[in-house]
């Protein structure tokens, strides 16, 4: 975007100069004082902050990948037709499975 208009504002600001230089101890204080009025985290925070850990988060993967596996071995699906009843349908011209199409 182009500046067309002179602005005496913008001259001002490229000759400002602070005058005072920063006491030594000057990042200190500041990290001080943030630090003071920080209050402590809760425990939503420091459990959020234990489990993003990297190895934690490779752990907690892992455990979640295995009880998965787990629960799907022993909990196998059950088919939703037994065997007489899907041979039943795919013979049968009636059978509203058949006529749409839809097979066991």
């Amino acid at each position: 975007m182009e500046h067309d208009k002179h602005d005496p504002l913008d001259e001002l600001l490229l000759e400002w100069r602070g005058r005072e230089a920063t006491p030594p101890d000057f990042r200190r204080e500041v990290w001080r004082r943030i630090a003071a009025d920080a209050s402590p985290p809760g425990w939503i925070d420091r459990l959020a902050w234990w489990l993003l850990r990297p190895k934690r988060e490779a752990l907690i993967l892992a455990l979640a990948v295995l009880l998965a596996i787990a629960w799907g071995v022993t909990h196998p699906p059950e088919p939703e037709f037994s065997p007489h009843d899907a041979y039943v349908m795919s013979v049968s011209p009636f059978d509203p499975h058949h006529l749409n199409g839809r097979y066991p």
